[in-house]
């Protein structure tokens, strides 16, 4: 008989017990787990994480922080949007290998591809931008019918959960805890699982439906053990029932040049429904200044900038500029060497060098990367 989410056996549990904020809503997690959840409760509102998300296999972000500071971001970010290609490195083994030698904290995102038609699935575009934006392969997978039980749709959003599970249990095997993230900036209407203009409340609901069904699959079904729960759903009209998720995240993308600001007013409002639950700048445009945080008591537990040219410059051919050393060039419309230098030599910013748990061990393998990839600049 095939697992489907019995909804109000579900939700008769979730309302069974009030949200506490200071324990993981996994019944399932694991020593580790357990462990980094403690480590980012004993620093939130004291520290910020310093985290960066990355996408090419090159990674030169890390090139660009480390010849300016010497150091590298604590939490790396990566995507499980490429779960549907076979007879490549993913994205996730990428993150894994990183997590196991460096000791770095792992946080995963979902730009979950669907199909434009489910009936030729073979013969048509796949995206996980809805077909209200202007990109120019985009999809109308209705979200309605993917939690539907008995519809292609629903069967299709099965299978991927399933096979988002098999990743996440590499990382179970080896010890790895995740910052798990799906369904992020639900409250936009670019991705097909956010709120449709057309059709508001049932798309809302249908989003919702969809969390819940992740949730439970991965914890009840799966139970996975080492997963972290991330809702980033942007407003409070999107707001999941906070016993499904441990920590809230915002991505914020300021329009201002070099805004360095705590966003102290986006911080006060996601943290005003989510039940006294920890908030990441979960993507970011711009680095906050560590003492413009302090100052305002602003208690983002990480930050983390988009890939590519919101670190570095890129060229017309989305190609990244490089020095006459043949190392790609900071983007000074980001900040500036002296800032980031500057943020990361704050205590109050966690790189890292700077997690406790980093060793000699760690720092060898680092040094070993960093090593080849400024010697032999690989990939360029």
């Amino acid at each position: 008989m095939k697992y489907t989410t019995d909804f109000d056996r579900l939700f008769s549990e979730l309302k069974s017990r009030a949200a506490d904020p200071a324990c993981l809503v996994s019944k399932n997690a694991d020593k580790n787990t357990r462990a980094l959840f403690e480590y980012l409760k004993s620093v939130y509102g004291k520290h910020i994480l310093a985290g960066q998300q990355y996408l090419q296999k090159e990674e030169l972000e890390d090139w660009v922080y480390y010849s300016i500071t010497g150091r590298l971001p604590s939490v790396r970010g990566y995507d499980m949007m490429d779960i549907d290609r076979d007879g490549c490195v993913h994205q996730w083994e990428r993150a894994l290998e990183w997590a196991k030698k460096s000791g770095c904290i792992i946080t995963l995102c979902w730009h979950w591809y669907a199909p434009d038609d489910m009936d030729n699935m073979e013969g048509c575009d796949w995206s996980f931008y809805y077909k209200t934006t202007d990109y120019q392969k985009k999809t109308s997978f209705d979200i309605i019918k993917a939690v539907t039980v008995g519809t292609k749709e629903y069967e299709f959003a099965i299978d991927r959960i399933d096979r988002v599970a098999f990743a996440l249990r590499e990382f179970e095997k080896e010890g790895v805890p995740v910052l798990w993230r799906p369904l992020h900036e639900a409250a936009g209407n670019w991705f097909w699982w956010g709120r449709r203009n057309e059709n508001a409340e049932e798309s809302v609901s249908a989003y919702k439906k969809l969390w819940y069904m992740i949730f439970d699959r991965l914890e009840n079904y799966h139970k996975l053990t080492n997963l972290i729960w991330i809702w980033n759903g942007q407003s409070e009209e999107m707001a999941v029932d906070p016993n499904t998720y441990d920590i809230c995240g915002e991505d914020i993308y300021s329009q201002k040049p070099l805004d360095h600001s705590s966003q102290k007013e986006k911080y006060l409002e996601v943290t005003s429904y989510t039940c006294g639950k920890m908030a990441a700048l979960s993507e970011c445009g711009y680095m906050p200044d560590p003492e413009n945080l302090k100052r305002e008591s602003v208690k983002w537990l990480w930050w983390l900038p988009w890939w590519g040219s919101f670190v570095y410059k890129m060229n017309e051919n989305h190609r990244p500029v490089l020095d006459e050393k043949g190392l790609p060039v900071p983007n000074s419309e980001k900040f500036s060497n002296e800032d980031l230098k500057r943020f990361f030599d704050n205590n109050y910013c966690i790189t890292l060098d700077k997690l406790p748990w980093y060793n000699d061990k760690n720092n060898e393998y680092v040094q070993n990367i960093i090593r080849e990839r400024f010697e032999n600049k690989n990939g360029l």
